[in-house]
């Protein structure tokens, strides 16, 4: 996830530019973090990780890991940014948010998770679906030193490996008014990257555990892309809007009876209760289609080059440049 120091009013661009340089001010030299005795040890075991996978990233898959993740940052919180989403109650073509360099995104990022929701309310009273989340990481897409935070390293070892291959994806390429573009390609980059990374270093992995994973990730993928896929066809239609929004809602339902359902049959399913139970509308769905939407086409292209990274990189850039 990327935040990006613009916006349409003044107070959006001072929330995020003091939000980031007050990071930026507080980070510490991850060495001098290490060297620290009274550093907790998986603290220090995280952060010689985090070491060991830029080595890896930049050896191995070509991602520019120079600059990037020495400093960081103790937060008493779970999430270090919070993203507004928002779209129309009968479409899932989302509202954008337009910013200088970067172009258009799907989301507007906010340090403070008060501001975050207050824009949501916003926006909501305007009649838009709209969903706050919060994000652990954010890359500057390599105009800053980005930091590493607690949320980021309060992970397992796997999942912190997915997510610093994940953010420097966004470092290595990123298109403009393209973000399902960008999240996908992050996506399976970071997961393959983080299979080959643990089967060439000594970290403990639950392999049963983590194929468990997989399993419940594609149900669950399964099951958001199906309803996805109705209520398209159902916005497609030319119904009154009263009709229209007593079809969503019944859609909706049938998807959290589905789920419960499904979590009975597919082990790890369950860890995904909260999504179900929490908001479901247009914009929280586009969130899932984002990060996964190209994801196949993108694996695709890896298994065209025989797994090899700089002909998967020479395939994208050459898409990428179709694109812009």
């Amino acid at each position: 996830m990327y935040l990006l120091l613009s916006g349409c009013q003044l107070g959006y661009y001072g929330q995020a530019v003091k939000g980031h340089f007050s990071l930026m001010h507080q980070r510490e030299p991850v060495e001098r973090v290490v060297a620290d005795p009274d550093t907790p040890a998986p603290v220090r075991q995280q952060l010689i990780l985090v070491e060991d996978v830029l080595r890896f990233a930049d050896r191995d898959m070509a991602l520019p890991a120079d600059g990037v993740y020495r400093g960081y940052v103790h937060l008493d919180r779970d999430a270090v940014v919070w993203n507004v989403m928002a779209a129309p109650r009968f479409s899932f073509e989302p509202k954008t948010w337009c910013f200088p360099f970067v172009g258009c995104l799907s989301y507007r990022g906010y340090f403070q998770e008060q501001a975050a929701r207050e824009e949501a309310d916003k926006l909501a009273g305007e009649g838009w679906d709209t969903y706050v989340g919060g994000a652990i990481a954010y890359s500057t897409l390599g105009w800053f030193d980005d930091p590493l935070t607690t949320p980021m390293i309060n992970r397992s070892g796997p999942a912190l490996v997915e997510l610093l291959l994940h953010e420097l994806v966004h470092r290595r390429l990123y298109i403009a008014d393209h973000t399902r573009f960008n999240e996908s390609l992050a996506t399976m980059v970071a997961r393959e990257g983080t299979l080959r990374y643990l089967a060439h270093h000594d970290l403990t992995v639950d392999l049963d555990r983590w194929r468990r994973r997989d399993r419940a990730r594609d149900a669950f993928l399964d099951l958001v892309g199906d309803t996805r896929d109705k209520l398209a066809a159902l916005y497609a239609g030319e119904l009154p809007p009263d009709t229209m929004a007593a079809r969503k809602a019944a859609l909706i339902e049938e998807l959290r009876r589905a789920f419960r359902a499904r979590a009975e049959a597919v082990p790890g399913l369950d860890a995904y209760g909260g999504f179900f139970e929490g908001t479901l509308n247009n914009a929280r769905l586009n969130g899932v289609h984002d990060y996964y939407g190209l994801v196949g086409d993108f694996q695709k292209i890896l298994l065209s080059c025989g797994g090899q990274w700089p002909c998967f990189w020479e395939r994208v850039d050459a898409l990428a440049e179709e694109l812009e």
